[in-house]
């Protein structure tokens, strides 16, 4: 019998953004890196893996399987726990759980058992990103919580592994006040939910400013697992943060969702490492980045609602910089960062008044560049 104690300091890599997926090479090389710096966990969770989330219920072809396979032996190799998620929430029948071997779960056990003996060492279900329609599928529960408690529950007794949750409310923001299950959501969870589980959560926002257990206590520091997305990008694609990591030092139970970008992401892992010691970061990128991108610092800082620490620089030196990253720096680095660098200066342009009205059409979307340029040309 599989040992459902998943105490321990869990430290890693979380594929759980939009827009990208990594091949098996790409997801090699981050194993490496992960090894390299001590940590302990890779959650498999991409949004855009279909059979992961939109086609939950179809089980995946023997390549993935194959690739799967070796990927989770090659972790196993190096101390680090692949955690395979299955995100059924978008549409999970409720109501199959009374008979508990029926339609839906009958389809979510015979998921995780697949990644079971691929070498999933734990099943995370992921009931994130959902819309408040609870009760078009509750079957016979009252709670939206206890189900999806229940849920967990019955799949951790099923497969004989760790089941870890990530609840439809991951981060304070996301509580609703006008909506009852919402606002009983996580008491009701963390009150049926196994003590064998662990609660992936966030904090006090989806990109945190602070991390931690939800606001009201609920989630005992026991048992939570931070899912951190402050160097995630696919909600701003056009922007990427590499700042000093804001978070304490030493902290634990924490698994970063990056970028996507297999060069972006095995930097980010060793910033970690680091945490918000400007000179120390500047030190350990300084081998990394030429010059220039030092003096854009500014701009590659951190996100929305954190205090900046660098200062702008002026136009015409922010654009010979970014002239520089794009034109004069050629690494695999660079090569991922181009979109990012060719959109910050044609912001600076913008910003600067140097970017004629005929480039503004070619170069911005249409509803932008709609805004930014006027009929009479002012």
């Amino acid at each position: 019998m599989t040992n459902n104690n998943i105490a321990g300091a869990r430290f890693g890599y979380i594929e759980g953004y939009y827009g990208r997926l990594f091949d098996w090479p790409a997801r090699h090389e981050v194993l490496a890196m992960m090894a390299s710096l001590g940590m302990n966990s890779y959650i498999y969770a991409p949004k855009d893996d279909t059979v992961h989330r939109f086609r939950w219920r179809q089980p995946y072809d023997a390549d993935w399987r194959c690739g799967f396979a070796d990927f989770a032996a090659a972790a196993a190799r190096q101390n680090i726990d692949v955690m395979a998620g299955i995100a059924p929430g978008l549409d999970f029948n409720f109501a199959d759980l009374e008979t508990r071997h029926a339609g839906d779960f009958t389809c979510l056990i015979k998921k995780a058992e697949q990644l079971c003996a691929d070498g999933a060492s734990h099943i995370v279900l992921l009931m994130d990103d959902i819309a408040a329609d609870f009760d078009d599928r509750a079957g016979p529960f009252k709670s939206e919580g206890t189900a999806h408690a229940e849920l967990a529950n019955q799949l951790m007794r099923a497969v004989d592994r760790p089941v870890i949750i990530v609840p439809r409310i991951y981060a304070d923001s996301l509580v609703d006040s006008s909506d009852p299950h919402s606002l009983s959501y996580l008491q009701d969870l963390t009150t049926a939910l196994s003590p064998a589980s662990l609660i992936v959560y966030c904090g006090n926002d989806i990109v945190a400013q602070q991390i931690g257990g939800d606001a009201s206590g609920h989630i005992a520091d026991s048992r939570l697992v931070i899912w951190d997305n402050f160097y995630a990008n696919d909600y701003c694609p056009r922007r990427l943060f590499i700042g000093p990591w804001r978070r304490p030092p030493g902290a634990s139970n924490i698994l970063l969702n990056p970028t996507g970008m297999v060069e972006t992401d095995k930097l980010l892992l060793q910033v970690m490492q680091i945490g918000d010691d400007v000179d120390k970061w500047r030190a350990f990128l300084e081998p990394h980045l030429p010059p220039a991108f030092f003096t854009l610092a500014y701009y590659f800082d951190a996100p929305f609602g954190f205090a900046p620490k660098f200062a702008p620089p002026p136009a015409e030196m922010a654009l010979d910089a970014v002239d520089q990253l794009l034109w004069q720096w050629k690494s695999p680095l660079q090569r991922e960062w181009y979109p990012v660098l060719m959109g910050l200066k044609q912001d600076l342009l913008i910003a600067d008044r140097q970017m004629p009205d005929e480039r503004i059409v070619k170069t911005q979307t249409a509803p932008l560049s709609g805004a930014l340029v006027q009929p009479n040309g002012d």
